[in-house]
Parts: C-alpha cells; structure tokens; sequence
C-alpha cells in the first residue's frame, strides 16, 4: 500500500461526522446534488448509508483518520435515499429556494442509467445487484491505492450480503477513477450509459454474466 498501513473496515455511526468531512472536501456543488443542497443534506446521506440494513459503507483507517470510503448499496439507492433524507432536501429549498429553479439540479438528482432498452432494465431491476454510491479519497492520501483498495474490498463485503454482481456509475471525465475500475477487472457495460456516465460491473457470481447477455466491454 505504498508505505503506508491501512485498514479497511465498516464505516459505524460515530463516523457520520467525519464521513460528511471527507466528502465535503471531495466535491464541488457544481459536480455533485448533495453538495448542492448543503452540508446537512449530504450528512443524511451517510446516516442512510451507514444505519440502513440494505446499505453500508468501507471506509480507509489510516492511524485512526478515514482516508477514504466507498458507499453501497444493495440495490437501486436514489428513490429509497431520497426519500430517507426528504426532510433535510426540504430545509435546503427553503433555505435557497432558487435552487427550485435550477435545471442541473434536478437533471442530476433524477439521473440514471438509459433504461429504454430490455437489457438495460433487466440490469437495474436485477435482484442481487448492488450499486455503488459514492466514493471518495482525502486529496493528501491520493496516489496511493486507496480508491482500488475500496472497489476490490467492496467484492467480498457485497458477496457476503449475497450481492452477485455490483455496478458503479462514472463521470466520463473521470479518467483516474475508470483506469481504476478497469484494473481491478470490472467490465464496462454499454447498456447502461448515460450522456455523462459510464458504467461497470463486477460480477461476483459468473453465472450471472450469462444470464444478463452484457455487451461487456473490455478497455
């Protein structure tokens, strides 16, 4: 791991805090829906995240300070997490009811994979297929293989909760993040690309890659 120990553990409740640091400090209100809608609706996020039995989140320890995290869940997460933070979304319109009007908002918030074909929908309503939320990496500890170290150890925590397969959306842009995603063998799935992301998929049951008939990509 570069010269540094980690340890790749559970997020728990007394991390909220600290979890809603990191990610504050990760992103910018223009690239994410939660930081558009302030702090304490990105702290619901992870409340939901680390309390709801149908998700978890890995967080890298290094001497005590969270490094990194990746979120999960166990299925299609935006409807049940927005509805579990509704009333912080409600506080942050009023307290900036333009974001109301602001069309980036919505478009981002309801953004989802292109389910207009059968493939496609078969993928997002598959049981047993997890998805990957959000993942994050403190700027000071990049460079290092943490955010690889995430996405691998979220295989064997998935399978334990009886996930067969796990799919991730990324920002095209994000070319760090796809290189990592490629490299620890997920496959990118056309199927479920949208105008400003790619998906992949690792498939933690075999039999399930047959069962999808993907279009699998390999880059």
């Amino acid at each position: 791991m570069e010269d540094i120990e980690l340890k790749i553990r559970l997020a728990e409740i007394q991390d909220i805090e600290k979890l809603t640091d990191l990610h504050c400090a990760s992103f910018k209100p223009e690239d994410h829906v939660p930081m558009m809608l302030g702090r304490d609706y990105v702290k619901a996020t992870y409340r939901w995240l680390v309390t709801n039995k149908k998700s978890y989140a890995l967080v890298a320890d290094y001497n005590g300070k969270i490094v990194g995290l990746v979120a999960m869940c166990d299925s299609s997460f935006t409807l049940p997490m927005f509805i579990a933070c509704l009333p912080e979304f409600i506080q942050s319109l009023l307290r900036d009811p333009s974001l109301i009007i602001t069309g980036r908002l919505w478009k981002r918030f309801f953004r989802r994979p292109d389910v207009s074909g059968n493939k496609s929908k078969k993928i997002v309503q598959y049981p047993n297929v997890a998805q990957m939320t959000i993942g994050a990496v403190d700027s000071s500890f990049r460079g290092k293989s943490i955010f690889p170290h995430l996405i691998s150890s979220t295989k064997e925590f998935s399978k334990n909760r009886g996930s067969r397969a796990i799919r991730a959306g990324v920002y095209k842009t994000n070319m760090p993040c796809r290189r990592a995603f490629v490299k620890d063998g997920w496959i990118e799935t056309p199927e479920l690309e949208t105008h400003d992301t790619v998906f992949y998929m690792s498939f933690l049951d075999n039999s399930i890659e047959d069962e999808l008939d993907l279009s699998k990509k390999f880059t």
